[in-house]
Parts: structure tokens; C-alpha cells; sequence
């Protein structure tokens, strides 16, 4: 895995006259975990946006370098892992289909044994030629992590990664979460959840 340091540097967003927050600086390197949190509508999916390139602050810079030197803006998004509540699949397609498609229109070349390992390891084995439609929204956020899985980006984007997941699902991305640090990705994790950043080295307290 290729590492990965994304630098925030004097971020702000507002909009209109209501300031969202203001002067974030903050490095996010290679193994660290930082934990976005903060109330409601404090803007904690809005700074993941903007770290991962779609949305662009009002002030300041997200610089991002992959072994040292600066990644341009057409090699970013490659960098980026994003799981998020508004991130949503094919509803006809299956959950393998859906993998696959989104492996694919990444660039990568995953074999049909390397998909199904990646849906093992999120527990949808035996529900992969199910259709997405069909999938209770637990199962959905499940499949969002079998695709980080299989594309294994050096940088986690997380936005409220345990919704809708019981118990079982919740240390289902625990184990995730560790491993991908681990390996030496960098990892961010916005959430209303406490419990969830917990072991987070970082933390971004947004008001």
C-alpha cells in the first residue's frame, strides 16, 4: 500500500453567513485515525467531503502527498476510500455485480475469487447473488466495506460507518478499521459516537 499523508490546512466552510467551522489544521499520516465529532449539522460529513475532493472549503487547502510528493487533482480521488450514508448501489444488481462494477470503474482487476473473499470478510458470503434491492440497509453498509476491501486505498474516509449495523456489525468494522491501520492506511471516522473514536490518536471536536 502506497502512504499517504493528507494535510488540512487553515479549512473553512460556511454557508451564507452561518460559519460551519473554521481554521482546521490537522495531518493525517500513514497508521493514524482521527476521529471527527460533533453535534447535528456541526459539518462533520461536509469535512470529510472536503478532504475526499468533492466539496471545496471556503478557505484554506487539503494538501495531499503520496510518498513525498504532491498528488495531483486527476490522481487524487484514487487516494480516497469514502463510505457515507448518501453513497448508494444498483438496486437490480446484485451484491457481487455491484462490487465488481465499482472494482472495475476504479481501474482494478480483481479476480472472482478475490471479489468473494472480499464479501466474506464483510459476512454477505451467500447473499452475493442476491439483488441489492433485496438487501436490508444493514447488509448495504456491509457491501460499502467489501468495497474498501477490494480497492484497499491508503486513505478511509468513514462517515458514520457503523449505521444501521448491530452489534456484531459494529465489531465487524472495528476489526476492519484496525487492520486497515494496520496496513498502514490513514483513517478518519465522523460520527455522532463517541465509542466509536474511542481509540482515535486524533480528534477534530467540531461545535
Amino acid at each position: 500500500m502506497q502512504k499517504v499523508v493528507v494535510e488540512l490546512i487553515r479549512v473553512s466552510k460556511k454557508y451564507g453567513r452561518r460559519q460551519l467551522f473554521a481554521d482546521i489544521n490537522q495531518r493525517i499520516g500513514p497508521g493514524e485515525c482521527v476521529g471527527v465529532t460533533g453535534p447535528n449539522g456541526s459539518g462533520k460529513s461536509t469535512l470529510v467531503k472536503i478532504i475526499a475532493g468533492l466539496l471545496r472549503p471556503s478557505a484554506g487547502i487539503v494538501q495531499v502527498r503520496m510518498d513525498g510528493k504532491a498528488v495531483d487533482a486527476e490522481k487524487r480521488m484514487a487516494c480516497f476510500g469514502l463510505i457515507s450514508p448518501e453513497l448508494l448501489f444498483y438496486q437490480a444488481m446484485t451484491g457481487y455485480e455491484n462490487l465488481q462494477f465499482l472494482v472495475r470503474a476504479r481501474g482494478l482487476a480483481l479476480s472472482d475469487e478475490q471479489l468473494l473473499t472480499c464479501l466474506e470478510a464483510v459476512g454477505l458470503s451467500g447473499r452475493q447473488q442476491e439483488c441489492v434491492g433485496t438487501y436490508s440497509t444493514g447488509m448495504r453498509q456491509r457491501l460499502k466495506f467489501a468495497v474498501l476491501e477490494a480497492l484497499r486505498p491508503p486513505v478511509w474516509l468513514l462517515d458514520e460507518p457503523t449505521s444501521n449495523l448491530d452489534e456484531e456489525g459494529k465489531k465487524l468494522v472495528k476489526r476492519l478499521v484496525d487492520n486497515a491501520l494496520a496496513q498502514q492506511a490513514a483513517v478518519v471516522i465522523a460520527t455522532n459516537d463517541l465509542e466509536e473514536v474511542r481509540d482515535a490518536g486524533q480528534k477534530i471536536a467540531l461545535a
